[in-house]
Order: structure tokens, then C-alpha cells, then sequence
């Protein structure tokens, strides 16, 4: 069994990762500088290290689903633990605003949450706010429990948007798992990534939504007549039979993409249905260290090598020990 990137045209290619420095902190500037119309922007001291210029930059993942209850947020966490035991450093930020979770599936316990990295009291640098979660990776908590936190505004969402590049130089990789559907906060997030994964079921309403996220995202592009960028997209499709039944389900979301928007959409990997995944969640583990041979880590695994390739996600031979202010 394996799991390889489908093909797909030049428009969606993604940049090696390291090559696009320039276009992802321009990309990121132009993303902050439209927001700037709602209101004035919290005052940023160029001193402070939480704005300094990365060494390197390194690709940004956004994860979306069109649904809630696919398994994105469970899909996230062990994706970040298959490209840490792949020998790449990940961080996961828990974007999913105002109903994280994360780090419930992880058993953890955080005392400072991504509320911090944009209230106007204390202001955390993400890097900050990075704890360490169970399999090798590291978890940016995101907020539960909070109306105002469901959706920022524009100015936190600039502030927010600036402070990805606070984990640049201590990671391989940034994954973000973003809130279901396609809020304003869900289209910032997805326009500051360099690729989206977007996580499907074989369920019809799961294709049905995934399909409506992957127009609204493509034709966002086309209506702009080419200025606005969006990331390259990619399918995930979760809690497959087996790999006919993914394969079936990428046929169906692409062939309606190629038909009626001209996009060649490629699927990086599936998870087949698995009931130890279910075990693991009620155990609060991700399943990749709760049963780590089970058909879904394996899956897992295949997934994270390809996608490893496709973006070409450079590790390091040794990392600089990190700073933690927060944990359990």
C-alpha cells in the first residue's frame, strides 16, 4: 500500500521549502497590510525578538475540513507526531478558535492558551506559548470556552498573523488546525499557508462541504483574476474502508474540481476506519502512540513521508534547546 501525491498542474505546485522565503514573508505582509483598513494596528516594537526576522523560513500547513466531526483536529495532532518521528520538528497551532481541543486529545493541561498571543496585557510571542505534547512535537493550545475567541477581529487576527513568524527558527514545519468551515478567521489562516490539507470522510455531506470549502478557496483566486494567492490544496480522506473506497472519494471531489472549476486537486494520503482510533481518543492519546501499529498509524506514517516530500520539509541535525514557559 501507498500513498503519493496525485498528479496535478503547474498552478499547484508547491515551492520547496526554504526557496519561497521572500514570497511567504511578503505574503504575510500583504495578508496583515488588508486588514489594516478595520482599525488601528497594536503597536509592534521592532526590537523585541518576537518580530525578528527568521533564519530560515519553513513551510506553513493549514489543515480544514468543510464540516465539523471529520477528525481534523485528531487527524493534526498525529500528522505533527508522524513528522516528528520522521525526524521533523513540528509545531501545531490550535486555531480552532473558541472550541480547541487539542490538547484534550494529547491529555494535556496548559496554563496559558492563544488567547495570550493577542490580548493586550501580556502579548506571548507563540514561541512562548509552545508546550511540549506527547510523541515528539509541540502544541500551541488554542482557547475553549470563550465567546469573544470564537472569531477574532481584524486587529487580532493581524497581531496573530505577524506572531507565525515567531516559530520559524526553532521548527521544521508549522501545522494549523483551523476551525471548520470558512469564517474570516479559517481564510486567514488557509491564505497564510503554504499548502491546505483539507481532512474528508467518505460520508456524501462530508464531500458535499469539503467540495463547497475547495470552491469557495479556488474561486476566491479566479475572481481576482490571479492576484489573490491561495495555498496549494490537497485531499485527506479519513476513516476510509480501505484504499479503494479513498480513492473513490478523491475521484468524486476531483473530478467535479477539474469539471467545473478547473482545478486538479491531488489527495496526499488517507486513514483507513480504524477502532483503535476511537480507543485512543477516549484514553485521551493520540493513536499514534497509543497503538502505534494499528492500521491508521501506519497509514499515518505513509501520509507524513509523502508529504514530507511533496513540500520538502528539511530537518535539522541538531536543535537548539528550547525554552519552556508553560506546561503541566
Amino acid at each position: 500500500m501507498s500513498q503519493v501525491v496525485s498528479a496535478q498542474n503547474s498552478n499547484n505546485t508547491p515551492q520547496p521549502a526554504g526557496s519561497g522565503g521572500d514570497d511567504q514573508a511578503t505574503r504575510l505582509r500583504e495578508l496583515v497590510n488588508s486588514l489594516e483598513q478595520s482599525g488601528p494596528t497594536p503597536e509592534i516594537d521592532p526590537n523585541d525578538r518576537r518580530f525578528t526576522p527568521p533564519v530560515r523560513r519553513i513551510p506553513i500547513v493549514a489543515i480544514a475540513s468543510g464540516k465539523g466531526g471529520v477528525g481534523k483536529t485528531t487527524t493534526s495532532v498525529n500528522l505533527s507526531i508522524a513528522l516528528a518521528k520522521h525526524n521533523r520538528r513540528a509545531v501545531l497551532l490550535d486555531a480552532d478558535l473558541g472550541l480547541a481541543n487539542a490538547d484534550v486529545l494529547c491529555g494535556l493541561m496548559p496554563k496559558a492558551r492563544l488567547e495570550s498571543a493577542v490580548s493586550d496585557g501580556e502579548g506571548f510571542s507563540l514561541e512562548d506559548l509552545a508546550i511540549d505534547a506527547p510523541g515528539g512535537f509541540r502544541l500551541i493550545p488554542g482557547s475553549v470556552g470563550i465567546g469573544r475567541v470564537g472569531e477574532l477581529d481584524d486587529a487580532e487576527r493581524r497581531v496573530l498573523l505577524s506572531r507565525l513568524n515567531d516559530l520559524h527558527e526553532m521548527n521544521d514545519v508549522i501545522m494549523i488546525d483551523t476551525s471548520a468551515g470558512l469564517g474570516p478567521s479559517v481564510t486567514a489562516f488557509i491564505d497564510a499557508a503554504d499548502a491546505c490539507l483539507i481532512v474528508v470522510t467518505p460520508e456524501p455531506t462530508s464531500i458535499a462541504d469539503a467540495y463547497a470549502l475547495i470552491k469557495v478557496l479556488v474561486t476566491q483566486q479566479q475572481e481576482q483574476e490571479g492576484n489573490a494567492r491561495i495555498p496549494t490544496l490537497a485531499l485527506i480522506v479519513n476513516q476510509a474502508v480501505n484504499e479503494k473506497e479513498a480513492n473513490a472519494v478523491h475521484t468524486r471531489i476531483s473530478g467535479v474540481c477539474d469539471r467545473f472549476l478547473g482545478y486538479s486537486l491531488p489527495m496526499i494520503g488517507y486513514i483507513r476506519k480504524d477502532k483503535k482510533v476511537v480507543k485512543a481518543i477516549k484514553a485521551r492519546s493520540p493513536y499514534m502512540i497509543e497503538s502505534p501499529k494499528c492500521n491508521a498509524s501506519r497509514d499515518m506514517a505513509e501520509l507524513a513521508a509523502s508529504m514530507i516530500d511533496w513540500l520538502n520539509i528539511e530537518g535539522r541535525a541538531s536543535a537548539s534547546p528550547r525554552r519552556r514557559l508553560f506546561g503541566r
